[in-house]
């Protein structure tokens, strides 16, 4: 019988010993891990250049990383939660990513991306005609000139406020590779109707030099795209009557 409580006693020992290592690694629970992905970094054009040594930081904290060769970052420990990631690197516009959702172990963002240098690109003169064929035809100068050997790339921003910009617009194009200077944008009605203004409405125009890879995204604070590498040394801007 003796012999019999002491093996109870052990096993219930046993027993409350493996319990307290449960609860303890209950008490400890993972509340960080690593933030991993990747960039491809470009000059203004379309030529690829050494990935190395783009900023990666989780805005509001202290935890930032730089890219390796390949391109390749690692944000270690960092607390879960939901982030913004800032892309920083000497002559290229600050690129942001919102809404990185890092709850549940390492995180890995498989979507790298195309990021541009700042556009050295600037608008010299900036001037609206038309045609029989185009009611619209905005003619774009540029510093350096665009050649065929040498494409240069712009962006028009569209308003019905006179102090149009590249924060202040109703409607914006994509980026426009240009080859010679100075260039004609013809617009047709068709393109004309697609920038949403109604016909007699006062339209302002104004262009900027911009990167093939622009580095824009979307600002959810602001509720507006965002373009870092435009040359904000651009003519004034112009304004035609919508037809």
């Amino acid at each position: 019988m003796k012999v019999n409580n002491l093996v109870l006693t052990l096993a219930i020992l046993i027993g409350f010993t493996s319990c307290g290592g449960s609860d303890d690694s209950m008490t400890n629970p993972i509340t960080s891990a690593n933030i991993s992905g990747s960039v491809n970094l470009y000059d203004e054009s379309v030529t690829q250049i050494d990935n190395n040594g783009m900023t990666i930081k989780v805005e509001g904290t202290s935890i930032s990383t730089t890219t390796d060769t390949d391109g390749k970052f690692t944000l270690t420990d960092v607390p879960f939660g939901t982030y913004t990631l800032t892309y920083e690197k000497s002559g290229y516009g600050t690129f942001k990513r919102f809404d990185v959702d890092h709850n549940n172990g390492n995180t890995f963002i498989p979507d790298a991306p195309s990021l541009g240098q700042k556009s050295t690109t600037s608008v010299t003169n900036l001037s609206i005609n038309s045609s029989s064929s185009f009611p619209v035809i905005i003619t774009t100068t540029t510093n350096p000139v665009a050649n065929q050997a040498d494409t240069r790339y712009i962006r028009f921003f569209f308003s019905t406020d006179a102090n149009v910009s590249s924060t202040n617009y109703d409607s914006v194009l994509e980026t426009y590779p240009i080859n010679n200077t100075p260039h004609n944008l013809n617009l047709s009605q068709a393109s004309l109707d697609a920038l949403g203004f109604a016909s007699g409405t006062m339209v302002y125009v104004k262009s900027y030099g911009e990167s093939f890879w622009g580095n824009q995204y979307d600002d959810p604070d602001l509720g507006r795209q965002i373009f870092p590498n435009l040359n904000l040394n651009s003519a004034a801007a112009v304004s035609f009557i919508m037809p």
